[in-house]
């Protein structure tokens, strides 16, 4: 909690301070939090809100952040989803302070999140699978009556991110960018906690839920004005979480399970990034040497990019997204030149494992090592699954130096060829560069934009344990973030050198950078360890370039470098 002081001044110059308890608490909609991250992702149009999520391409609810891995068969990214293996029983959320009643499996609670957005709204969608749905405290489409006790969806938003620490429902700095919003199985709503804002399919916000298909649950569909919370732009990060009230047998609830914090409580929620991220990659005029070094020099100008357990975007079917600090994380930067696309990668990791692929067998299960994946979606086509075009696609190396571009149309592998990528352990992390020629991503120019992702996998002994993603999900286009590649670099200028012959017959040389002599105009050079002006004296015979070149009496060449 933030505190501040005021100084008053009264009679007799006496200097009184007063001490507020007041929070202070300040909106900040471009910095994420050290809390769970996703993204919500534009949708082409708005989705029709019935209670029925339509994700067989009815409706735009397939574009929206969460879906990816639904298109192809599989559950979507975002879930939260039970594990009988985990302490609290569910990975990709938990379960909230106070007393739960353990969940008999997974059929007696889980959920998807699926969230879009356009210029007039938000909009949240979430797929819950319960095997016994009880609504006996809020009536049937009742208003602010006991939805908590009940099978219900609430979602939570803090439009303006100001992350107020303490639970309030009534300050209109709270209530005023967001709130509480609660849709019960029965269509019984809240919206106390938001200010009573106006409820219905005109209003500030609306919401139904009806069985889903499968027979198995049922689906919440919400639709929030962006002009409830504060209006929030794309690009911009909200607070936001999401939870899920179960009454198995009447009475009191039996759990609440929630994405990530605690209800009503702003600090702790998650960051929601309204749109995908991107990188801009300046032009090198000295392209990187693959060697599995990432050093600063050769990706200079290039933002270096943390992605972690609070910044990143973990692929819950792939593993959990709670984990101890230090576990696992990684850096990127990227650069380009005429020829290719350098990505640089470094990995911390506190169990580097390898026991799956190896660099003599191509295209083995390197998604179950430690290894780095890059993705491309170089006609930024955003489909919904991979593309086909060229090589577009799905890079691989593990810590090891196993490959897999299998899911990249098998490009030519090599230091000369389509792609070359090297990796190098140390204790405790890895590092892992890569080199994509751009006659592989359709020869992109100066200025494109690309569709592009970065994500590690984490094994520590028994297959992966966790995927995490710098922006999107692997092998589906539309999630990916966007790479920009700058155009030709800033000129550089040489360092200055000259020369000016004395009086006395001596020199002084003056010079930018670092003065290097040599016997010979090809080199080898020699750093001179003086800083700039020197004088040379060549009658001296102790001047400090002929102790360094003793037969250099005759001819000695100098440059300057920087």
């Amino acid at each position: 909690m933030k505190q501040s002081l005021m100084m008053k001044k009264i009679s007799w110059n006496l200097a009184v301070v007063v001490l507020t308890l007041a929070p202070v608490v300040q909106a900040d909609t471009s910095t994420l939090d050290e809390t769970k991250t996703r993204v919500a992702l534009p949708l082409p149009e708005p989705p029709r809100i019935d209670g029925f999520i339509d994700l067989a391409g009815g409706e735009s609810w397939v574009w929206a952040g969460g879906v990816a891995g639904y298109q192809n068969g599989g559950a979507g990214n975002w879930r939260v989803q039970y594990d009988d293996a985990l302490d609290d029983f569910y990975k990709g959320g938990e379960h909230n302070e106070g007393g739960m009643v353990d969940p008999t499996g997974n059929a007696d609670l889980e959920y998807d999140i699926y969230v879009g957005y356009d210029a007039e709204n938000l909009y949240v969608a979430v797929r819950v699978t319960d095997d016994g749905v009880g609504d006996d405290d809020a009536a049937a489409n009742s208003e602010d009556e006991m939805t908590w006790q009940d099978d219900s969806v609430e979602v939570f938003v803090d439009g303006d991110n100001s992350n107020f620490p303490m639970r309030n429902v009534s300050d209109p700095a709270v209530i005023g960018a967001g709130g509480q919003y609660v849709i019960a199985a029965n269509n019984a709503f809240r919206d106390q906690e938001a200010g009573n804002p106006g409820y219905g399919e005109d209003e500030a916000w609306f919401a139904l839920t009806q069985e889903n298909e499968a027979g198995d649950g049922y689906d919440a569909e919400f639709r929030i004005s962006m002009d409830e919370i504060g209006n929030p732009q794309p690009g911009d990060i909200i607070g936001f979480t999401v939870a899920v009230n179960d009454d198995d047998d009447g009475g009191a609830a039996e759990r609440q399970i929630i994405w990530v914090g605690r209800t009503h409580n702003e600090i702790t929620y998650g960051n929601l990034i309204l749109g995908g991220r991107s990188y801009a990659a300046p032009k090198t005029a000295s392209a990187p040497t693959i060697d599995g070094q990432v050093n600063e020099e050769e990706y200079a100008g290039a933002e270096a990019v943390l992605v972690n357990r609070f910044t990143g975007i973990y692929n819950i079917p792939a593993g959990d997204d709670d984990w101890e600090e230090g576990d696992h994380e990684f850096t990127y930067q990227v650069v380009h030149d005429q020829d290719a696309i350098y990505v640089g990668v470094k990995v911390i990791d506190d169990e580097i494992v390898h026991n799956s692929a190896t660099p003599e067998m191509p295209d083995g299960q390197t998604w179950h090592d430690d290894s780095v994946e890059i993705f491309f979606d170089p006609d930024d086509s955003n489909d919904t699954g991979r593309g086909d075009k060229n090589y577009e696609g799905q890079y691989v190396m593990t810590a090891n130096g196993a490959r897999r571009d299998n899911e990249a149309n098998n490009p030519a592998f090599g230091q000369q060829e389509d792609w070359f990528a090297v990796a190098q352990k140390t204790d405790g992390a890895y590092s892992v560069e890569f080199k994509i020629s751009k006659s592989a991503l359709l020869d992109p120019e100066d200025g494109t934009m690309m569709g592009f992702n970065v994500a590690i996998n984490d094994d520590d002994g028994s297959n992966r344990k966790a995927q995490l993603n710098w922006s999107g999900r692997p092998h589906s286009e539309f999630t990916y973030g966007h790479l920009t590649l700058e155009g030709e670099p800033e000129p550089q200028t040489p360092p200055s050198l000259s020369l000016k012959q004395n009086d006395d017959g001596s020199l002084t040389v003056e010079f930018e950078g670092t003065l290097q002599v040599s016997t010979n105009i090809k080199g080898p050079w020699t750093n001179v360890p003086s800083p700039s002006p020197i004088t040379v004296n060549p009658s001296n015979p102790n001047d400090l370039l002929f102790l360094l070149f003793p037969d250099a009496r005759q001819m000695l060449y100098a440059r300057s470098v920087r």
